[in-house]
């Protein structure tokens, strides 16, 4: 990176740099987005949640319980750990196609299509697979359609998203994916009780969604020539991001690894938290992992739209996802120390709060950290990686704390320090306030 870059003084973002010694590049963008606009791009990043969230905590277990009963766990982790691998190589893998995409119709949009297409493909797949083999393939497709949607979601941020709103729709970005999960769950468990019907509902939700977005969304298409082909040898180059060239970006993504972390710890083994420390009865628990999620994503909706207003109006970043590394931090102590449900609900709160808040400035902070202007799909993939590598870790992290030793004390002790780490990593990014 041009050493100029290096002041603490300056503030303009690397991309905005580069963008105007780049040729055939689209704009730079400056014209503010409308509500509409914000509102449809929060929608299509729904469908995240429900092909995950929803997928994983129970669709999934549904599936596998018919079709391997007598072994249910580990079909889960393996099916989970595939999924993540997928996820993982997927998205940096399609946003530096999508960087390269010369299409009429822009450079994210026909990859939102690619994703819708292999989103219904794997939908059908799952919801009549008869066989593990049928319902792994559903499984890692439909990972594969999830992140191409997600990888072209992200890129556009800095593709169409001005400074003076990143934060702001980087917060119905990041909110949406929970209320499309919360929702998914509820038509699934309450609505729909039937898994075949489910998937069958949950795809044409999907595809409405998306094409609601894609009929909003117009994009500059890149000029053929602008940038190199995108060859087999640079496929090790997409998945890798030299982090003593960018230490600003690397710290953010190693940041984003440790929150998410954290988030996604909590929300899957809140079942199995309540059911040992015998907060509810046995046949409650479920009741309890209800309220807590449904208290969890309100929290996380109010804090992820006022943070992202403040965070836009200050042009702050640093301090908002500080802050909100450390609110979760105290929320994660309270569950460690103090596992007795009026104590759970205040800390469910308190995590959804500084998860809200991080959420809504993390994202806009990234996007002014991507190093070059030609690779925002790329580098964008790279950060969204970092939501799907926990998912391996956590495994081994909950076979330590809670298999070995059966300390949920230990493993919310682990997960506070996961989120105090994220928050001294941010420290001492110079690049943005």
């Amino acid at each position: 990176m041009d050493s100029s870059l290096s002041d603490e003084s300056i503030t303009i973002v690397p991309q905005e740099l580069s963008a105007q010694e780049e040729t055939g590049m689209p704009a730079q963008p400056s014209t503010p987005k409308s509500l509409g606009f914000q509102v449809l791009y929060g929608l299509a990043n729904a469908i995240i949640g429900i092909g995950n969230i929803t997928f994983y905590t129970l669709l999934l277990p549904a599936r596998i319980s018919t079709l391997a009963p007598a072994d249910q766990t580990n079909t889960f982790i393996l099916l989970s750990g595939i999924g993540a691998l997928a996820a993982t190589l997927t998205n940096p893998l399609v946003g530096a196609l999508s960087d390269r995409t010369t299409s009429p119709l822009g450079r994210r949009l026909p990859w939102l299509l690619v994703g819708m297409i292999l989103l219904l493909v794997s939908m059908l797949t799952l919801a009549y697979a008869s066989s593990l083999i049928m319902l792994g393939i559903g499984a890692i497709v439909l990972q594969i359609a999830i992140n191409c949607l997600l990888a072209a979601l992200s890129a556009l941020i800095p593709d169409q998203i001005p400074l003076s709103q990143r934060a702001t729709v980087s917060a119905f970005g990041g909110m949406a994916p929970l209320v499309g999960g919360l929702i998914g769950q509820i038509l699934v468990g309450q609505v729909l009780k039937d898994i075949t019907a489910s998937f069958l509902v949950l795809a044409q939700i999907s595809i409405v969604l998306l094409l609601l977005f894609i009929l909003v969304l117009r994009e500059e298409r890149l000029s053929k020539g602008a940038l190199a082909p995108f060859g087999l040898k640079d496929i090790p180059r997409s998945l890798w991001l030299n982090p003593r060239t960018y230490p600003d970006f690397a710290r953010t993504w190693l940041a984003r690894c440790c929150v998410f972390l954290a988030a996604t710890t909590v929300v899957n083994y809140m079942f199995y938290f309540l059911q040992t420390e015998h907060v509810f009865p046995v046949e409650q628990v479920a009741t309890g992992v209800q309220i807590f999620y449904s208290i969890y994503v309100l929290s996380l909706l109010l804090s992820s739209l006022i943070c992202g207003r403040l965070s836009d109006r200050w042009q702050r970043r640093k301090i908002f996802v500080i802050g909100s590394s450390l609110t979760m931090t105290v929320a994660l102590l309270l569950l460690a120390f103090f596992p007795i449900w009026s104590v759970i609900l205040v800390a469910t709160v308190i995590l959804g709060v500084g998860f809200g808040g991080y959420l809504s400035v993390d994202l806009a902070l990234a996007s002014q950290l991507l190093p070059r202007e030609r690779d925002h799909g790329k580098d964008f993939g790279l950060m969204n990686a970092a939501i799907f590598l926990p998912m391996l870790v956590i495994p081994l992290i909950a076979s330590i704390t809670l298999s070995a030793l059966h300390s949920y004390l230990l493993l919310f002790i682990v997960l506070a320090v996961a989120t105090t780490v994220a928050a001294l990593l941010i420290r001492p990014i110079t690049l943005v306030k």
